[in-house]
């Protein structure tokens, strides 16, 4: 699984086979009977939005509902619930590959293979059959182009811990993010805990979602971020806005977010027919058109959009991710305060 992580990533997109609903038609069938699929997502609201919304416009007698939050509170959300006897989600997606490995670990995931990934690289599917990769974004700042120069723009993660941009800069929790939690663990991993320091020394503002982070700087109240969703920005600047992307020297962490069945899953065919639309190629296409990288190789780019094998990547095991989740967590509270 570690070389999931390398910099070799974008070669390791294979090719899906079509998705088709001919082949799922038995399940389908017991799907219409269920009647919804319950959704629990990490992508921001907008995006997830969308992929509900043309679910639902195939009209198959299943209806979609979306419960969307960041990735840390829909595992919260899923735990409390759990421990409860409550069991509402019926299909789990996140950033975060650790709540997966957890998951899966304490018997919660249901073991299934979508359609669409059975010629997809191994790596990116669970040795187990219990999750696979939907989509993955660079965790990677940006910064307001009436605010900052390009000339001035940071060459290195370290640079930002400069006097200059002390309060001029925004980070996300990632108590609350997934894709935060692994984006700083996969820095911490690079650079050891001091970065924790640097940061923290910038005096960033603190807003709860990798999203979020955006937003402040299109605003022009921060003037970079210090990371956050690379398909985001990309939205924005597609609708113009003055940000620009910042590729570090050391390279950027890769973020992958997996989607599964979850074992008490109240819808177990809508779920799993749920699950097989997530692998479309239309499905795949509207991701890509965000600016997300998918790995059915049907999808047509963003010409836009860097392809990452022009990207250094920083990698991050899932062993690692889910080893540094809570003391990320913990020091980055004792660090910020918050």
């Amino acid at each position: 699984m570690k070389k999931i992580f390398g910099t070799f990533l974008f070669s390791a997109l294979l090719a899906l086979l079509p998705w088709s609903w001919a082949l799922a038609q038995s399940t389908l069938d017991l799907a219409k009977k269920e009647g919804k699929v319950d959704w629990y997502s990490s992508a921001s609201l907008p995006l997830s939005t969308k992929v509900c919304d043309l679910f639902n416009s195939k009209k198959l007698g299943i209806e979609c509902n979306l419960h969307r939050d960041g990735s840390g509170q829909l595992y919260s959300r899923y735990v409390q619930e759990a421990r409860a006897g409550i069991y509402t989600a019926d299909v789990f997606h996140t950033s975060s590959i650790g709540h997966f490995i957890t998951l899966a670990a304490n018997g919660e995931l249901a073991k299934y293979q979508p359609q669409g990934t059975g010629q997809v690289d191994k790596n990116f599917l669970d040795k187990d059959g219990f999750w696979s990769v939907v989509r993955a974004s660079v965790y990677i700042p940006v910064y307001n182009t009436t605010k900052v120069k390009e000339n001035e723009v940071p060459k290195s993660w370290l640079d930002f811990s400069d006097p200059k941009w002390s309060g001029k800069l925004v980070h996300a929790h990632p108590n609350y993010s997934g894709f935060v939690s692994e984006g700083l663990s996969a820095l911490v991993k690079k650079f050891g805990w001091e970065i924790m320091d640097k940061f923290a020394a910038a005096k960033p503002r603190i807003v709860q979602s990798a999203i979020d982070t955006t937003t402040f700087v299109v605003r022009g109240e921060a003037h970079m971020s210090m990371g956050g969703t690379g398909y985001e920005p990309f939205v924005q600047m597609q609708k113009g806005e003055p940000i620009k992307f910042i590729y570090l020297q050391e390279g950027v962490p890769f973020i992958i977010s997996p989607t599964a069945i979850l074992a008490k899953a109240p819808h177990p065919n809508a779920a799993k027919v749920f699950s097989d639309f997530l692998f479309s190629r239309e499905a795949q296409q509207l991701m890509a058109n965000t600016g997300l990288y998918v790995a059915n190789p049907n999808v047509e780019y963003p010409k836009e959009m860097v392809p990452l094998k022009n990207v250094r990547l920083l990698p991050l095991s899932p062993e690692d991710a889910v080893k540094m989740r809570k003391p990320v967590a913990e020091n980055f509270r004792q660090k910020f305060g918050v």
